[in-house]
């Protein structure tokens, strides 16, 4: 039986009052804007194209070759990256000359950055970076070496209860992401001898310094983000499916402590954008990042933000326990009813499926919402395909406790375009791989594009999700095109191709 859409319906709500009273407040570009504590020291693109060694912050004050970035100057480029030197970021040159070499195939042979291969496939309203805007104005480079204050890091005897102007910079990181017209993850492959080991995209996203300054720009206004791999490998990352990143609380930290400080950062970078989405009456993204925040926030003790919306009384013939829950979820989402959709065709059991708030999922449906509704419209926003269902939307953000309830109704797990089995597997999510395969799916689900979910997890080197796959399907499960997924998306992991290689996969 095909799935049912939604039915639709309309309504001025509070949602609606509150989003209005905050765009016409006085102080509503100062609440929207992180602080900046340290001046925003950038490198004229020039500059940066004719380095042939990499200096501190220090040095290239006294040559005079920072410059203190003003928007009326043109456009900034946050460069975010991971350290392969202990002492030095990139003591054999070997980072700084592919982003050169990456900014010259930019400026000079391409007209636009593709997306990435998932997007592209699930969301196909998203739509490429045309590059005219970066080459239309002068470029300004944000780099911590260069940007941040590197020598005080070393005085011992530096006093500890003074912000150090370095502490301040890094303070300051929400700002400088803020401010950027443009950011990239560089991530290309280097090979390190001092440090003996290999440096990838995949290292790069594993630390948490990395994912918080991903996840700064994935608040931020413009949240697409391009990942340069190598001088002609650069992509646009537009959506959180196809984040390398993921949550920065998951993330390695050298100093423990840092993960606690940047909870209260996390909760204030995602209390902006809520409100900018307010202000600018975009109830769509609002929803969609409201439902997000469990997934921001792993790995942090922060608990996500609730009462946005002020004003709300329990109505009197409210008569049980899962109404009144459901009566303040659709006060908060700006919802007239269950069953209503929003101009994206979501409802409200696809934002509860989206926080991972399987109680909520419960009331709703005890409250007669629809088990197996599917979305109408794509959502890049969250890196959803259209008609996904509450079930396909749990597995593939890991909200397993969710899963466990949809499935427990009877959910059914088949899709249009990709089934839950292949959205788990797209998420990594073993535990939802094996509790489908449980309730009688089967491991070998293709999508509608004819590629399994085994080959979704070798395409992005989800290697918890396709070693489960095996288990569950065994000698039935087609390995022959898992290292080519793998090699021409972005899970062609040494990890991987060894774990392929060893089950004969065709090379």
């Amino acid at each position: 039986m095909p799935m049912k859409l939604c039915g639709s319906g309309k309504a001025t709500t509070p949602l609606e009052r509150y989003a209005r009273s905050l765009a016409e407040g006085a102080d509503a570009f100062s609440k929207e804007t992180p602080r900046m504590l340290f001046p925003m020291y950038t490198v004229p693109l020039a500059e940066l194209m004719n380095m042939s060694e990499i200096d501190p912050h220090e040095v290239l004050m006294d040559k005079g070759m920072l410059v203190e970035f003003e928007d009326s100057m043109g456009s900034a480029a946050f460069v975010s990256h991971q350290w392969v030197g202990n002492q030095h970021p990139d003591p054999e040159f070997k980072q700084l000359r592919v982003l050169q070499d990456a900014f010259h195939h930019m400026l000079s042979k391409m007209t636009h950055i593709p997306l990435d291969q998932l997007t592209e496939s699930l969301v196909p309203r998203s739509r490429s970076l045309d590059l005219q805007a970066m080459k239309a104005q002068p470029l300004f480079v944000w780099y911590d070496y260069f940007s941040c204050p590197q020598l005080e890091s070393h005085i011992p005897d530096r006093v500890v209860h003074q912000m150090s102007n370095l502490d301040q910079a890094i303070s300051s990181i929400p700002a400088y992401v803020s401010r950027s017209t443009f950011f990239f993850a560089l991530c290309p492959v280097v090979d390190s001898e001092s440090q003996g080991k290999v440096f990838t995209q995949g290292t790069w996203a594993s630390r948490g310094w990395c994912k918080f300054e991903a996840a700064c720009r994935e608040l931020s206004p413009d949240s697409s983000w391009i990942l340069i791999k190598s001088r002609t490998d650069v992509t646009l990352i537009a959506t959180p499916l196809a984040s390398i990143a993921q949550s920065p609380g998951e993330g390695a930290f050298s100093v423990e402590t840092d993960r606690r400080l940047l909870a209260p950062i996390m909760l204030q970078a995602i209390r902006r954008k809520l409100h900018y989405c307010l202000r600018r009456r975009d109830f769509v993204s609002y929803r969609v990042l409201l439902s997000l925040q469990k997934v921001h926030l792993r790995g942090f003790q922060a608990q996500p933000l609730g009462n946005l919306i002020p004003g709300y009384s329990e109505p009197e013939l409210v008569v049980s326990e899962s109404a009144r829950s459901v009566s303040h979820f659709l006060y908060q989402y700006g919802f007239s009813s269950v069953r209503a959709v929003d101009s994206q065709g979501w409802a409200p059991l696809h934002y509860a499926a989206l926080s991972g708030d399987a109680t909520l999922l419960r009331d709703l449906l005890e409250q007669r919402a629809d088990l197996n509704c599917v979305t109408k419209k794509d959502q890049h926003l969250a890196g959803m395909p259209p008609f996904a269902s509450a079930l396909a939307i749990s597995a593939s953000f890991n909200h397993n406790e969710s899963v466990r309830l949809l499935l427990s109704c009877k959910a059914r797990p088949g899709g249009l375009l990709q089934p839950a089995m292949v959205m788990a597997a797209l998420g990594n999510n073993a535990a939802a791989i094996r509790m489908l395969c449980e309730s009688g799916c089967s491991p070998n689900t293709k999508d509608v594009f004819g590629f399994s979910a085994f080959e979704a997890a070798c395409g992005f080197g989800n290697m918890e999700a396709a070693k489960e796959i095996l288990r569950q399907g065994g000698d039935t499960v087609d390995v022959s095109r898992g290292l080519y997924c793998g090699m021409t998306n972005r899970g062609g992991t040494a990890e991987l191709v060894e774990f392929l290689l060893s089950l004969r996969a065709d090379v």
